[in-house]
């Protein structure tokens, strides 16, 4: 799945078809694919984007991911 939000032209052209056959329309199914692909690739990019800034923040708390708390 990353493979695919990380290619979102791909994505865009695997949600067409079935948008064609949903919308009927190949234009507004071409446009929603392309939105929901670009949106999709957004949202995975600030995912990782913020997963690496908070452990670059503080790299003595996080470990394995996990935020763990003074002892």
């Amino acid at each position: 799945m990353k493979d695919l939000v990380n290619r979102p032209m791909f994505l865009a052209g695997l949600l067409v078809i079935p948008l064609w056959i949903l919308l009927g329309n190949f234009v507004v199914a071409a446009m929603v694919a392309l939105l929901a692909a670009f949106f999709a690739s957004m949202v995975h990019s600030l995912r990782v984007l913020k997963r690496h800034e908070s452990k670059a923040q503080d790299p003595q708390q996080h470990r394995n991911g996990k935020k763990i708390s003074d002892q």
